[in-house]
């Protein structure tokens, strides 16, 4: 048996053997978020306890309109369904101190941490790829900082949200396509010139 001291966390990118690097002056840059502790939140928004006590935990108020972000020292949160919302924290405890907080309200926390990586895809061609296969109209009249959609990219369900204008985007992916969504990305990117960035 493995010596569990001895053991590195993997992220679901670890197979591909990615080098960092590539041009300084590249139109797109690729990152993985690896590691964030990633929470479904279901509650009803028209329970003021429940809002109250979300907004105490988080530092932010939920996001109540469709596809909007709201974001704090604490995490980031995505308004994904009338009743739902996606949260990203680098807080490890997070998860647990939410649960305890909303355990006596009608509400759910699910830790998905395990279920998704994330991947930042940025750079002034960003757009550009992201138009090839998201079918959103990306426009910055459309979309921008602030807001986030659930669609397909190159074919998979995706989770995405704007995080500047430069712009950046934070995309969402079932751990089991991260492969295939990095490789399509950094296909999709060669024409503009591609570089591969670590988190920090």
């Amino acid at each position: 048996m493995a010596d569990l001291e001895t053991l590195t966390a993997r992220t679901p990118l670890d197979p591909l053997d990615i080098v960092i690097g590539g041009p300084s002056d590249a139109g797109v840059t690729l990152t993985e978020i690896p590691f964030q502790t990633r929470l479904v939140l279901r509650g009803l928004p028209s329970d003021k306890k429940f809002v109250s006590t979300v907004k105490k935990a988080l530092g932010v108020e939920l996001p109540a309109k469709p596809g909007t972000v709201a974001s704090s020292k604490t995490a980031r949160v995505l308004w994904t369904g009338p009743n739902e919302w996606m949260v990203y924290s680098d807080d490890t405890g997070l998860a647990a101190a939410l649960t305890k907080a909303v355990s006596n309200l009608h509400a759910a926390v699910t830790d998905v941490t395990e279920h998704y990586t994330l991947i930042r895809l940025s750079g002034r061609h960003a757009r550009d790829v992201m138009i090839k296969g998201c079918a959103i109209d990306l426009h910055p009249r459309e979309f921008g900082p602030g807001q986030c959609a659930q669609s397909h990219l190159g074919r998979i369900t995706v989770l995405f949200d704007q995080t500047d204008e430069t712009p950046s985007y934070d995309i969402l992916v079932r751990a089991s396509f991260a492969e295939y969504l990095w490789m399509y990305l950094e296909d999709a990117g060669l024409e503009f010139g591609v570089r591969i960035e670590n988190v920090g």
